[in-house]
């Protein structure tokens, strides 16, 4: 997998309404000591107590803790996060109630988030049985960047998925199944976009069967704006001086079913799409068994020889699809690949020389237009550029602190490596569905029998794609991008760490990309070769290498080159994978051109999200985009 150019042009898809700012909330109280919004003129929660408010109105409101009692999984949605008082009240319940769900799916939006030590400030003085709470939720708080994020708590029984930007916006974009609703917005007249119809209509959209709702605003607009999209309202009395609230339930007719989880999950394809799959089912408590002729080799065997690669942000001023979905695979990544203890997925930054004077503008304008924090990307001139690499550069460029360097033969073998995960070394040669799942013909020559049997099957191959495909698929539509998928080939080179005048520390982009050494040697690349040809390292690719990395020929001095590795990088035409992951029981992850490693992570990740009743990581218009095509 290789380092792709984050400039490259591409037909705009645009199905959000535009791209919308962050803008983070400010720490404010009023003179009772209350914490109030300075964007609305409204304090964020009754005079009378969070804790108790959150009792009175959102969980006695919608029946709780008793609805979720005996249940295999309970999901809330909320809609507005403000301090985060309504899931930690729910969470410290949820904790307390013996017959608590197996687990807890906590969704809330919010349109200005706080920044980490904003959000600490505002609960210096929360109450000591929440503070503990507290402490875990601020050390998992994510950069304020726009679109979906996933924390864990509770050994991942506990989850918190936390939707940034406007909520009238990204309603529309979020795939759930919420058993309860917490309406909780700032009052109607200085806040209207929380308690709209359209916003009311996405609710239903994503109710499971018997949802419920609750809020303290009773407005007599709001009433009649929800019984129109579904619910049955009733009136009932409030908390403190609020003297009505109001609780519903969805009418008998409307609402999702939750899916059947599959037990026992076979995915074929072992590298990284395979892998990440494999880790993100078995966390589930979901068997996997995953096939593959290369297996024979080893867990790691897709990647055997390649020493690293880099996990770079891509960025544009738009924001288009690549890059969210870019964004989103990065976040899942450092969340789910890295660990204090493993050496294989380190977060070591990228710094990106700018080519040209055009490429060093477009991205300082992008930098500014996104507003994205320090932490994610920042523009560097041309002169703090040079103090930052150490010498004398011809343009500015962007500097990700957040990037990676992954060894990937060592992180899918560790991803590969769980007792639930059962790995079988042989070729799929036929996939046919039954009533009752997926049988898959295999080489007899490695497979008793030559038969494999599962609930449902996920397809993370890219050259066996089109044949593997069951027929229904086929049936009655044609997919031209699948038949016309390419599969480029490409090589990196080694060069010997201890003979460079200079090492990186970091990763080093551009024309061409440098990588911190392992194992002595550091990973330089790459090649790009035509669809059909082979992939295989040669001189003429180590001088190409070398050619490119002109600008760092001070720094690579006269290393010689030991080795190098080879492989393809399968790609449609539109520069975007393909995913199927909606259906209960056949997901498709291809396609991944040379970001492979973060989009794998993504896809994987909202996969068994969905196949688990779980609300889910990618958001709609992406999801379609990526669809079989």
């Amino acid at each position: 997998m290789f380092v792709s150019c984050i400039y490259c042009v591409l037909k705009r898809i645009n199905m959000t309404g535009g791209f919308q700012k962050l803008q983070p909330a400010t720490p404010s109280f009023n003179q009772k000591g209350i914490a109030q919004s300075l964007q609305y003129g409204d304090v964020y929660h009754s005079t009378a107590g969070a804790l108790a408010q959150t009792q009175h109105v959102f969980l006695a409101g919608n029946g709780l803790p008793e609805r979720w009692q005996g249940r295999t999984h309970f999901s809330i949605c909320e809609t507005g996060f403000g301090l985060g008082n309504n899931f930690l009240v729910t969470w410290l319940s949820w904790l307390r109630d013996s017959d608590r769900s197996q687990r807890l799916h906590f969704v809330s939006f919010e349109a200005h988030p706080f920044q980490r030590d904003d959000l600490a400030r505002m609960h210096e003085h929360a109450s000591p049985e929440l503070q503990p709470l507290v402490q875990q939720l601020l050390a998992q708080w994510p950069e304020l960047l726009p679109g979906i994020h996933r924390l864990y708590f509770e050994n991942e029984r506990v989850t918190l998925t936390l939707v940034f930007g406007d909520i009238e916006q990204k309603a529309k974009l979020l795939d759930a199944q919420i058993d309860a609703f917490f309406l909780d917005g700032f009052a109607p007249r200085l806040n209207p976009q929380m308690w709209s119809r359209r916003l009311f209509g996405q609710l239903v959209r994503l109710s499971a069967k018997g949802a419920t709702m609750a809020s303290w605003c009773s407005a007599g607009q709001v009433r009649r704006d929800l019984r129109d999209a579904g619910f049955l309202i009733e009136k009932i009395p409030g908390f403190a001086h609020k003297r009505e609230m109001i609780r519903g339930v969805l009418r008998e007719k409307l609402g999702r079913q939750p899916n059947a989880i599959p037990k026992h999950v076979m995915v074929i394809g072992a590298g990284i799409a395979g892998a990440a799959t494999a880790a993100a089912l078995v966390r589930r408590g979901i068997r996997v068994t995953v096939v593959d002729p290369v297996l024979k080799s080893g867990a790691g065997a897709s990647h055997l020889g390649h020493k690293a690669i880099a996990m770079t942000p891509l960025l544009s001023v738009d924001d288009a699809p690549r890059m969210r979905l870019s964004r989103a695979g990065m976040l899942v990544a450092a969340r789910q690949w890295q660990h204090a203890e493993a050496m294989d997925c380190l977060p070591l930054g990228t710094v990106r020389v700018a080519v040209d004077a055009d490429e060093d503008l477009a991205g300082r304008k992008a930098v500014e237009t996104l507003g994205f924090p320090d932490a994610w990307v920042q523009y560097l001139d041309v002169e703090v550029m040079s103090q930052h690499v150490g010498g004398d550069v011809a343009h500015g460029g962007l500097y990700f602190p957040s990037a990676m360097r992954v060894q990937p033969d060592k992180l899918i073998e560790r991803l590969l490596t769980h007792p639930n995960i059962g790995l079988l070394p042989t070729k799929v040669l036929k996939l046919e569905a039954l009533e009752t799942g997926w049988c898959a013909i295999v080489d007899t020559d490695s497979a008793e029998a030559g038969v494999l049997h599962a609930d449902a099957v996920v397809l993370c191959v890219a050259g066996e794609l089109s044949s593997l495909l069951p027929d229904s698929v086929h049936a009655n539509k044609a997919y031209p991008y699948i038949e016309e998928m390419e599969r480029l080939p490409g090589q990196v080179s080694y060069f010997v760490a201890s003979e460079m005048a200079k090492k990186p520390t970091y990763i080093v982009a551009g024309e061409g990309y440098l990588l911190p050494e392992v194992e002595g040697l550091c990973t330089a690349g790459s090649t790009y070769g035509a669809n059909g040809e082979p992939a295989q390292v040669t001189e003429q690719g180590h001088h190409e290498i070398r050619e490119t990395l002109q600008r760092w020929k001070t720094w690579l001095a006269s290393a010689s080159i030991q080795g190098g590795w080879a492989g393809y990088r399968a790609a449609l035409k539109d520069h975007l994978p393909l995913y199927a992951g909606g259906d209960q029981n056949l997901g498709i992850i291809s396609g991944l051109g040379s970001n492979g490693f973060a989009w794998s992570a993504i896809l994987a990740e909202d996969l068994a999200a969905a196949w688990n009743n779980e609300p889910r990581l990618l958001e709609r218009d992406l999801s379609r985009a990526l669809g079989l095509r």
